[in-house]
Parts: C-alpha cells; structure tokens; sequence
C-alpha cells in the first residue's frame, strides 16, 4: 500500500494495524506506517485493539500437544521406526511444537481479513489453512466454502517439476493418521468441488500438508519425504470471535 496518495479506508487501516503488531509489516511500508501512527490518534487506537487482543490470546491459548500415540503412528506409516522417535525430532516435528493456537489465530485473522477488503469475491469460508514453507513464508492457502462443498486454493510461487505433481494431505487430529486430499499438475487451480468425503478429512484435521510427488501422486498413498509446505487447520467461525 506504499507510495498511493489516497487516504486508507479504516479497513486497510486494521488491516496495516495488524501487520504492524505481527510483525509482518516491514521495509518502507513499516517505516511509513510508523510516521502516521505517531500523529494519527485512529490508527494508535487500531495498534492498541490488536496488541490487546493478541496478548490475550497469547495468555490464554496454549501449544498444540498432540497425544504421543500421534507421533508413533505417523512414524510407523512412514516406516521410519529404525530408531525412537524420541531420540531424534520427527521429519513432523516442525508441524506442533512451534505452532500455537495464537499463531493460527494470527495467520486467519490475516487471512479473513485481506478477503473481507473485497466482499464480492469473499467466499462463505468454513475452515482455512495457510501452508508455509521452513522459512515461514505462505506457499498456498487452503479454503473451504459454502458448508463444505467448495474448496478454494490460492496458490503462491510454488514451482513444480515436469516429473512431479503437488499432493494436499490432511493429518488427523484424532488418530493421527495421513489421508490424501488431492492431486495437482498445475497451480493454476484455484476452486475445486468438495467430496463429502475430503470435507470430513477437512473437519476432523489439525493440519494440511503439501508434499511433491511422482505423476499420478503417491502410489501408496503415504507421503513423500519432500514436504513443500505445512499449516493448522482452523474453523472461521473461532476466528471471527478475536475480531
């Protein structure tokens, strides 16, 4: 948003407020914002609404602390029991420990936000996921829409080989257990049908998870050790109660 001339609108105000507080605001952008907020009343107003509301969520959430039988289980499928999983962190073990419940809230408060600056092309979200990379920055963000039956994927600059596909698995929060979501060629795909099938896959999973693969995906259905992206699965409808 640097460099327009036009005032914000109060939504790209709380949009900036809470990139500000987050801390993805940065560069020249942070520096600019930063001018305004010490002559600006409304936009002090906004940073202190989310460095309450953030806070709070930070007191009162806490890590995500799956169930040991979780971590077992994904390792046997993944044969990988040649030693304890406790000896060593697990290829998933980036997936929990690091990730809280406020940082979900976060990431979808983020999300829900940047749809809502354009009604007409929001969708009635249910769930949403947003798939970052080891460095943490967005690689696809993973919507479902109109009570489960659309699945709404913006994609960033994932780059897929002639030889491979993308593959979307879903990580169960009650057994733990892998399950495939979908296969892609291409990320030119940006809205897919939803089996009731993948919509309970979606319901019942902690994460999401993007993974390359052969042509055709996993022919065993399990996935790859090429983990492109990884994120929480959060239903909307908590979100909009920290907004």
């Amino acid at each position: 948003m640097s460099g327009s001339k036009t005032p914000n609108s109060p939504l790209d105000d709380k949009v900036l407020a809470f990139e500000y507080v987050t801390g993805v605001l940065r560069g020249a952008e942070r520096d600019e914002f930063k001018q305004r907020l010490s002559s600006d009343p409304l936009l002090q107003v906004e940073v202190s609404f989310w460095e309450e509301q953030l806070m709070s969520l930070s007191d009162e959430q806490q890590g995500i602390k799956p169930d040991p039988n979780v971590w077992r289980g994904i390792e046997a499928r993944l044969q990988q029991q040649d030693r304890p999983a406790e000896a060593r962190p697990s290829r998933f073990a980036w997936l929990w420990p690091s990730v809280s419940v406020f940082a979900t809230v976060m990431l979808a408060v983020c999300v829900w936000l940047l749809l809502a600056r354009d009604p007409l092309q929001q969708p009635n979200a249910d769930y949403v996921a947003v798939l970052t990379d080891d460095g943490g920055a967005p690689q696809l963000t993973v919507l479902t829409a109109t009570g489960g039956a659309q699945l709404w994927l913006k994609w960033e600059a994932v780059d897929i080989a002639d030889d491979k596909n993308l593959q979307l698995w879903a990580i169960s929060k009650r057994d733990g257990q892998i399950r495939p979501l979908g296969v892609f060629a291409q990320t030119d795909i940006q809205q897919l049908p939803l089996s009731v099938a993948q919509w309970r896959l979606i319901k019942d999973s902690s994460h999401l998870i993007l993974t390359e693969e052969d042509v055709g995906g996993s022919p065993l259905d399990e996935p790859s050790e090429v983990i492109l992206a990884k994120g929480v699965c959060v239903l909307l409808a908590q979100v909009h109660k920290a907004i």
